[in-house]
């Protein structure tokens, strides 16, 4: 059985080429809600990238996919209608945590290693994880800082990726 990689991810550009990608993925999941088998769409190249249950907030697409965050397929979607994005995504049980920016048929991606992942133990003193002068109360908080500082020394932070 496969290990779920949870994708957030966040198409930016024109409105409307947006609104076309978010129309894209909720005709998959209602393809794969009616007929219980995966879908991809026609114009993606290989059988690899399937999604499992998307949903839609007001900012981003959510799904999952099996092991590994599906980033040839959204490079080749972001491609065919003109758009970025930004894929966060994680698998925890296999140490995959990260970042992926596509920006004008550039992709850049970020991971934690294994010792950003397993470098920071619980204080219970400070209730919570050191890094630095900043204590996080939370795990995900800790990764989350650990993942802005390995961007910014790739310096995936820039214009594109702001606010997000």
């Amino acid at each position: 059985m496969a290990n779920y990689c949870f994708n957030s991810v966040f198409f930016l550009g024109d409105e409307q080429r947006v609104a076309q990608v978010k129309a894209l993925f909720a005709e998959i999941e209602k393809k794969q809600q009616q007929s219980n088998r995966w879908h991809l769409p026609s114009f993606v190249e290989g059988d690899r990238g399937h999604m499992l249950d998307i949903v839609f907030d007001n900012r981003a697409v959510h799904y999952e996919t099996r092991w590994v965050p599906n980033l040839e397929l959204l490079a080749q979607v972001a491609e065919k209608y003109q758009v970025g994005f930004i894929n966060k995504f994680q698998e925890m049980a296999n140490g995959i945590y990260g970042e992926s920016v596509y920006h004008e048929g550039k992709l850049t991606t970020v991971t934690l290693d294994l010792e950003d992942l397993t470098g920071h133990q619980y204080d219970k003193s400070m209730n919570g994880y050191r890094l630095g002068d900043e204590v996080y109360e939370y795990q995900g908080d800790l990764l989350d800082a650990l993942l802005e500082l390995k961007k910014s020394q790739v310096s995936v932070s820039n214009d594109f990726t702001r606010g997000v």
